[in-house]
């Protein structure tokens, strides 16, 4: 069984929401998206990225995604995201490359303008997000 590592910006690094589309918590570690900015989807309480220069985005690097569990987040993301390659910095300063979902060129018009922050999404807007996607079960 082949393993691949993954990129989440966004709420895939929330381990409840992780856990709901794969079953499982993977373990993860801090790491940095350069050239990119993480902005809100219109209509959407979640985020997704776009290019910019000198800028890095936080977020979680997953090593130990399983082919099966890639299916299921292709599923989850859906559109407006595809499944690219990225290269993101380590805390030790190290590169690596990772599979990221982010919104393909034609579909960079859905974001908006307003930066998309993860302690705020936690505190307003988690709860509601994990009722829309997972059901009253998921909310804890």
């Amino acid at each position: 069984m082949s393993v691949e590592r993954l990129f989440c910006y966004g709420s895939l690094q929330i381990a409840e929401v992780i856990r709901e589309v794969i079953g499982r918590t993977p373990k993860s570690v801090v790491a940095m998206l350069p050239g990119y900015e993480i902005y809100r989807l219109r209509d959407a309480i979640y985020p997704a990225v776009a290019p910019m220069e000198g800028t890095l985005t936080p977020g979680a690097l997953y090593s130990d995604i399983t082919e099966k569990e890639l299916a299921r987040l292709d599923v989850f993301e859906g559109e407006p995201y595809a499944r690219k390659m990225a290269t993101v910095r380590l805390e030790d300063g190290s590169s690596i490359g990772t599979w990221l979902y982010r919104p393909p060129a034609a579909k960079r018009h859905w974001l908006t303008n307003e930066r998309w922050d993860l302690e705020s999404f936690k505190r307003a807007g988690l709860k509601q997000f994990m009722q829309q996607c997972f059901g009253e079960s998921a909310i804890t």
